[in-house]
């Protein structure tokens, strides 16, 4: 409707579409693609909430929203207004309240006042009047009289009286141990008048534990007397009478005891009509019917059953929600019939969710079932945003022409539509990704696409109903939920409007909608007393049922469906001195209390609650997701991965010679041109370039020997050979810290940022290591440079290690093999510790076998301590020798440690399904990747724990594993990923053809190298193993490389099961006007490098003067998707192809 009403300003109906960069579109695009990623996390929330929502109004009798809940009436319209003194009375009502301590009315001292109030203004009754006045020293007459009954002929009068719960009988009050007792146990008693004794009748201010009367503020004793009788003015003159004679321990107000304010008050009860039944009925068997079908259209039995229960429980989940929410917000909703509420979402509901998966189904079935469920939230979000607010609107001003309690079921209503929407864009968006990417909704598009295309011939002429049934609406039916809430209201209005008094007329609603409502409140309707009351008689008035309103018609007006009452304000009597009545007080626990009271009494029920929904969501999602089908294997899966290689534009004209990166996506490439070249990542943008000449600056910072990237990608450093450091600002484009250090003629062993602060982990300071046994920390906010001699002899391999995340160390092996371990953190003494296990062997220069570099995999808890032909993993908090792994020779910094997620395994260590080990051969190009695996088993656990806990609890450690050893020949350059695969680039060999490359590789290696780790293991006992060889061209989708070509290169991928996949490096498609720029200017490349590992799954590689880079599937930098094409600019050199799957010859 809203699009009609903006048509003179759009000039069109339709909605709009919001082109792919509107931000509201990428807003709700971003927020499908969230929730179809973490489906699992959403439905865990939206269980939450909806147990937070539901509970207190399901599982807790006691509070608002169950008791709002329960005085539902079924079948009956309810309503008490106040009307104008012109209309003719059928009823005039006086009340007296008695008041004691605050919350303590229930008591045999107030109870007996009580009956002596009640004694002297009601006595024996008004049938047979005398002149002598009853007084407060009057007491009941004996028991057997019990309480007053009006006589037969002529009732015009009747009373109750919350002493009827005792006959009226002083004696009977007195005897009775257990005042509460017998008030719960009598409560459906009913008087002479045919009125039940309901506590919410005859006590004000209740308080109620399990739907049982706990205490009470005020006994609430109500005469009714017919119109046009006398019984008004005995009641003052008794009135006066007793304010005269009260005894002194009591007060009354007002002080004379009489009482001359009232108002008038229409009663209504009318039982809903057989039309009502109907209207009812049909809608929701209309509707449900239609839903239905709707679903089986789908075409997928379990995606319609299930989607069908998703929408049942969102609804049921709105409605109990908008009742507790009402309930809180004091909305009394107790005077329109149960029925008519379910009614209320299924306006809102159906609209979007089948706007949602219409959407759904039109987008291409090839997209990613996460990027679709993105797509079609885009397409469509802000016309369910903008339909919201439409009916918002029209909720509110019908609010302002409707009767009072018809407004308060537009407040429902706009709850309602508010859960409504917020759970669809949560719990039934899961549901359906869920769905999507069973694939049930894309074999629906691909059957209605077939069915399409089958048809030929001229197309038939559609009626409107036919077009309606294929969702090929009319416009007008945009109007559908605006005109079906609309419809509602009005319909629950017509009935609180009386045919005889109260017209609904047009001149009557713009009255109403134009004049502004006062607010009701008790203050304008009775007399502020001057004690503090837990309930007001408005709000006691307001508080009586639909019961009760049914049987005071039934007592003071039969067979009709509503009468007037003259209510006076109550005389109070209040004992003197009592506790809290000068100031106001609310009945609450302290906190402690609340959460033991909770704990005790609804702790485990809500628990078990929450398990039961969160096993029972959990059923629904298999039952979605199961399929029939065995489960492809991981085999499979990487076949349908992306292997692309992306090319960045070329700002520098000479040779890469060093490259460096952050996990932000971040990148600094240094050339031969003496420029440093800075790639910035940006979300949605891709890499935006900034040249630096530093060779140019003052001071010059030429020729650079380290350089490093803060994992957080905020600060760049460089050093040049003389120590000169520039620090760099990548958030402000400019140097802001320049120092100088001495290196004393050494190149850095390990320049790297580090967090040495625990406290403030985001004060990072610089860490330089030189050979010479030097280390230099600097702090970025303090500016101050320290420098140490921590080692007398030289270092030669370093690294930082982080264990946790506030704690770290410096590990590094000096010339005499032996391994050192200093805390770097702040307050430390900067005193390496030597690792007592890892024994050097024997002197300097007699043993091959020393020590010679240490990696760290903190990850893990471990340290690879290499030696020449074995790798010694150690723990590093206990420093336990863990397994003495046998390797080849390492050729220095290309030792790589990759693995599975960590379990923690039984023995308390840590634990992985898949271990790797990769590396280059010293004095080759060759890239050996030693695997360890129990078995195929992906529930089995390699322990890397400690020998002594592994063997008393028997698991199963590195000694148990099967190791498969995989190699490349040649390698190239390469770097390991977070995906368990490396990456690397080489050149093509031309000289092999496919057969003979693999039968080479196989003999010559392997056989050649008789002193190599790999023979000494063909030889271990208890040991499964394998070799595999991979050589060049495995080519099952590109041609073999011409031999006329000398430069062709390719990109490869290893995974830790062997599986080989190449392609070429250069772009496919040289028709591009970037790319033929590149290769024009590109230089001629002799080999490839430098390389650095990129976010998750890509490496960035040194090109000549370019830089490649290469990607498995979707890059993440930051948590954002990319790698295909969308974290990247759209102007770079781009090309992707399906990864091919080669055999290499495997031998045992």
């Amino acid at each position: 409707m809203i699009w009609y009403i903006l048509y003179p300003f759009r000039g069109t109906t339709e909605p709009p579409r919001l082109s792919p960069v509107h931000p509201i579109r990428r807003a709700f695009q971003a927020h499908g693609i969230a929730t179809a990623q973490h489906w699992r996390t959403c439905l865990f929330l939206t269980i939450f909430v909806s147990v937070v929502l539901c509970y207190s109004a399901v599982f807790q009798p006691d509070s608002p929203a169950a008791t709002g809940l329960r005085n539902l009436p079924q079948h009956v319209w309810t309503s008490t207004n106040e009307v104008s003194d012109d209309r003719p009375v059928d009823v005039d009502v006086h009340q007296v309240w008695v008041h004691g301590d605050y919350m303590k009315a229930i008591d045999h001292s107030i109870l007996r006042e009580a009956l002596r109030v009640q004694e002297a203004l009601i006595g024996r009754g008004f049938d047979e009047i005398d002149d002598t006045a009853q007084t407060t020293d009057h007491l009941p007459l004996p028991d057997g009289h019990g309480c007053p009954i009006p006589s037969e002929h002529g009732r015009r009068w009747g009373m109750h009286s919350p002493l009827m719960y005792w006959n009226c009988s002083l004696k009977e009050l007195e005897e009775d141990p257990s005042l509460l007792a017998t008030i719960n146990a009598r409560s459906n008693l009913q008087t002479s008048l045919n009125i039940t004794l309901r506590p919410s009748t005859v006590f004000a201010g209740k308080s109620f534990t399990k739907k049982k009367l706990k205490a009470a503020d005020a006994l609430v004793i109500t005469l009714f007397d017919q119109a046009n009788s006398s019984l008004g003015a005995i009641w003052n003159e008794r009135s006066r009478l007793l304010s005269e004679e009260l005894s002194s321990d009591w007060s009354l107000f007002p002080k004379d005891g009489l009482i001359w304010r009232n108002r008038l008050y229409e009663f209504h009860f009318k039982p809903m009509t057989l039309i009502d039944d109907l209207f009812l009925a049909a809608s929701y068997v209309v509707t449900a019917a239609y839903v239905i079908w709707r679903m089986m259209k789908l075409r997928a039995v379990k995606s319609w059953f299930g989607l069908l229960i998703t929408i049942c429980v969102k609804m049921t989940v709105c409605v109990i929600g908008s009742f507790t929410v009402c309930a809180y917000l004091g909305i009394n909703l107790a005077r329109i019939p149960r029925p008519w509420f379910p009614g209320v979402v299924f306006c809102f509901a159906f609209g979007n969710i089948f706007r949602l998966i219409n959407v759904v189904l039109e987008t291409p079935p090839e997209m990613p079932p996460v990027q679709r469920i993105g797509n079609a939230l885009g397409e469509v979000g802000h016309l369910s945003l903008a339909v919201a607010g439409q009916n918002l609107v029209l909720i509110y001003l019908c609010s302002r022409v409707v009767t009072p309690w018809v407004a308060d079921f537009c407040v429902f209503a706009a709850v309602t539509l508010v859960l409504d929407l917020v759970f669809h864009l949560t719990f039934f968006l899961a549901v359906l990704s869920v769905d999507v990417q069973r694939m049930e909704l894309q074999d629906s598009l691909g059957r209605i696409e077939d069915s399409q295309s089958s048809k030929h011939g001229r197309q038939e002429r559609q009626s409107w109903f036919g077009a309606l049934l294929r969702n090929k609406w009319p416009s007008s039916t945009r109007w559908a939920s605006s005109a079906a809430i609309l419809s509602i209201i009005v319909a629950v209005n017509w009935h609180f409007f009386d045919s005889e008094t109260r017209q609904l007329s047009v001149r009557e609603t713009v009255d109403k909608l134009v004049k502004r409502h006062a607010k009701r409140t008790p203050t304008t309707v009775w007399t502020s007393p001057p004690i503090n009351q837990a309930r007001t008689p408005a709000e006691w008035l307001q508080l009586q049922d639909h019961n009760t309103a049914r049987e005071l018609i039934g007592a003071i007006k039969p067979n009709a469906h509503s009468f007037i009452a003259r209510i006076y304000d109550p005389l109070l009597v209040v004992l003197r001195d009592a506790n809290g009545r000068d100031k106001s007080q609310k009945i609450t626990r302290p906190l402690p209390e609340s959460i033991r009271h909770f704990g005790q009494e609804h702790a485990f029920p809500a628990a078990l609650i929450v398990v039961f929904l969160i096993a029972a969501v959990t059923l629904l999602m298999n039952y979605l997701l199961w399929t029939g089908i065995p489960e492809a294997t991981s085999e499979e899966e990487e076949v349908e991965r992306n292997f692309s290689v992306k090319t960045l534009p070329m700002p520098q004209v000479l040779d890469i010679a060093r490259l460096t990166s952050c996990p932000k996506g971040h990148l600094v490439s240094i050339s031969l041109d003496r420029s440093t070249s800075l790639w910035l990542y940006e979300p949605g943008r891709g890499y935006m370039n900034t040249v630096l000449q530093t060779a140019s600056m003052n001071p010059k910072l030429w020729p650079i020997v380290a350089c490093a990237l803060d994992d957080g990608g905020k600060f760049l450093a460089l050093c040049t050979d003389e120590g000169q450091i520039g620090i760099f600002s990548l958030a402000t484009g400019r140097f802001f810290l320049f120092l100088a250090i001495e290196l004393r003629g050494q190149v850095p062993i390990l320049f790297s940022f580090a967090s040495i602060h625990p406290t403030q982990p985001d004060r990072l300071s610089l860490v330089i290591v030189t050979p010479d046994g030097h280390l230099t920390e600097f702090d970025t906010k303090n500016r101050s440079p320290e420098t140490k001699y921590v080692h007398s002899s030289a270092i030669s391999a370093a690294t930082l290690y982080s264990p946790t995340k506030d704690y770290m160390n410096l590990l590094f092996v000096c010339k005499f093999g032996k391994v050192h371990i200093m805390s770097l953190n702040e307050g430390s003494q900067w005193t390496p510790d030597v690792v007592a296990g890892l024994d050097p062997g024997p002197p300097p220069d007699s043993n091959p076998s020393k020590i010679r570099l240490v990696y760290g995999v903190p990850s893990l808890g471990l340290i690879f301590a290499l030696r020449s032909e074995e790798a010694e993993i150690f723990d590093f908090s206990s420093r336990a020798l863990i397994y003495n792994l046998p390797i080849g020779h390492v050729k220095p910094q290309t030792f790589r440690v990759m693995h599975s997620s960590r379990k923690l395994c039984h023995c308390g260590g840590p634990a992985v399904h898949t271990l790797c080990i990769a590396y280059n051969e010293l004095d080759t190009n060759h890239m050996i990747m030693q695997t360890f695996t129990l078995d195929d088993d992906s529930a089995s656990q390699v322990c890397l724990g400690k020998p002594s806990e592994t063997e008393a609890h028997n698991c199963q450690g590195l000694g148990s594993a099967t190791e498969a050893v995989h190699c490349v020949e040649p390698a190239g350059v390469w770097e390991s990923t977070n995906v368990l695969s490396i990456v690397g680039v080489r050149r093509c060999s031309l000289s092999l053809t496919p057969s003979s490359a693999a039968s080479g590789v196989d003999s010559g290696f392997f056989a050649s190298a008789p002193g190599s780790a790999l023979k000494l293991r063909a030889t271990k006992q208890g040991r499964t193993r394998s070799v595999s060889s991979l050589n060049t061209v495995f080519n099952d989708k590109h041609p073999p490389a011409s031999p006329t070509d000398p430069d062709n290169w390719e990109a490869w991928t290893l995974s830790s099961n062997g599986e080989f996949r190449s392609r070429p490096l250069e772009t496919d498609d040289p028709s591009e006007d970037s790319d033929q720029m590149t290769l024009n200017e590109q230089l001629f490349v002799a080999s490839a490098g430098p390389i650095t590992r990129l976010g998750k799954r890509s490496v960035a590689v040194g090109f000549g003067n370019v830089v490649k880079v290469v990607t498995l599937g979707k890059e993440s930098f930051g948590g954002l998707i990319g790698g295909d094409g969308q974290a990247f600019d759209p102007t770079l050199g781009t090309h992707k192809s399906r990864l091919r799957r080669t055999g290499g010859r495997k031998t045992q």
